[in-house]
């Protein structure tokens, strides 16, 4: 999948569905919508979707078949719904993730983004960060000889989500949410200090950073 591949939402509630397409599309994701079980499964073999998010409660049958089909032709599956109760069964089957009905948006957009660097996204192979590149596949950081800087986890995930969204603004319960550890929570404090951490690593000066950049009360933001 390429990065041109757009994200396929299949959601019956038009307000939800329209609402939800919006947030996406102002996160610079491509999205095709589609609001039946039908809908959904001709626009999937037509746009070979990055991944598909989809709801269970279909007019025309349950998303679940559909899912079923997806995950057989290795397209990525998160499962947002209202049927908390199909939790276990939808990741028996093997979908990739599950939200349940009321979301956060912003939650959501981090489980997506997480989804797709996990699904090997190639929109994030190598990124140059200022003379350094972000080798994502070794999940290392190169200077400009190729040495590698050496990245914790948490560094690594934060800087590959920052390069990622390519200009457009991440607050911190955004990257709260991209570098907790599964079942765990972080404190945007602990943002702060990783964001610290790697502005001494790049060489970015924290008075007029020029690669991490702050955006005052709400989060960073890295050059587009």
């Amino acid at each position: 999948m390429s990065q041109s591949n757009p994200i396929l939402l299949i959601e019956d509630d038009p307000a939800q569905r329209l609402l939800l397409a919006a947030y996406l599309r102002q996160a610079a994701f491509r999205v095709e919508e589609a609001e039946t079980l039908a809908q959904g499964r001709t626009l999937a073999a037509a746009t070979h979707p990055r991944l598909v998010l989809l709801d269970l409660n279909l007019p025309d049958g349950d998303g679940m078949e559909l899912a079923r089909e997806l995950i057989r032709r290795a397209v990525p599956v998160l499962i947002v719904t209202s049927r908390p109760a199909d939790r276990l069964a939808a990741l028996e089957l093997g979908v990739d993730d599950f939200v349940e009905k009321p979301y956060d948006p912003r939650e959501l957009l981090a489980r997506i983004q997480n989804l797709l660097r996990r699904c090997g996204e190639p929109s994030l192979q190598t990124l140059p960060v200022g003379s350094f590149r972000l080798d994502a596949p070794g999940r290392r950081l190169l200077d400009g000889e190729g040495t590698e800087i050496e990245l914790t986890r948490g560094e690594f995930d934060l800087l590959a989500a920052l390069m990622e969204a390519k200009g457009r603004v991440l607050t911190r319960a955004d990257l709260s949410e991209i570098i907790s550890p599964e079942g765990s929570t972080v404190c945007s404090r602990s943002v702060d200090t990783l964001v610290s951490r790697l502005r001494r690593k790049l060489a970015d000066d924290p008075r007029h950073p020029s690669l991490l950049q702050t955006v005052p009360g709400v989060g960073y933001r890295a050059p587009g």
